[in-house]
């Protein structure tokens, strides 16, 4: 869609309408509000899937593993107000950890990663090139890659071959991508305190899907 009486190019996402990413300081213990990541990743999995329906097997994924964060989050409220206690209770439930949202967060987190690094890529793109798809095969081979089998690695060759041009998902319109820029400051600080987390309490691995 464009908005063709300003000759500005109207984008997919709208990065001022998304919900930031929780901030982590004292006031929250220095943890991640639960209800807040869930709403957040929410909204930024709705404008991913706006990339169009041959990425719904990735939005999909996505979603069903939020999806476990949640279900998991409505069981207690009060005790999984943050993420962290979330799944330091789940790694203490007697079972292996990687039976329930543990593995759903590690994976939602990979797959953040991924689109976090590609638009990182666009905006550090000073040629403003429309073609993206070198962005996001870069972010891939970077985030989710070492994890995939060859069975996923293909249906990603064959998916990203169809991603929208630069202007179509980004717009043309400057204060979006300050947006952008803005959003994925808080967006980076959870992934990286993410994963200093899984490093603290030993809860990576690499299994590959």
């Amino acid at each position: 869609m464009s908005n063709t009486s300003a000759g500005v190019c109207e984008a997919k996402i709208r990065f001022r309408h998304l919900k930031p990413f929780p901030v982590i300081d004292a006031n929250s213990n220095f943890k991640i509000a639960t209800e807040h990541f869930i709403e957040s990743s929410n909204q930024i999995i709705d404008a991913i899937a706006c990339f169009g329906k041959l990425f719904s097997p990735i939005v999909n994924d996505m979603r069903q593993n939020l999806q476990s964060i949640a279900n998991k989050y409505r069981q207690n409220k009060a005790l999984f107000m943050y993420l962290e206690d979330l799944i330091l209770k789940d790694k203490d439930g007697g079972t292996l950890p990687f039976d329930g949202v543990t593995n759903s967060l590690l994976w939602l987190k990979r797959a953040f990663e991924m689109m976090e690094q590609f638009f990182t890529n666009m905006l550090e793109d000073e040629t403003c090139s429309e073609q993206v798809k070198p962005h996001l095969r870069k972010a891939y081979e970077q985030c989710l890659m070492p994890y995939h089998r060859v069975l996923g690695q293909t249906v990603f060759q064959l998916l990203h071959l169809y991603l929208p041009t630069r202007s179509s998902l980004l717009g043309t319109d400057a204060d979006n991508l300050k947006a952008l820029e803005e959003f994925l400051v808080l967006f980076r600080a959870n992934l990286d305190h993410l994963n200093e987390f899984y490093t603290e309490h030993d809860l990576h691995r690499n299994d590959k899907a």
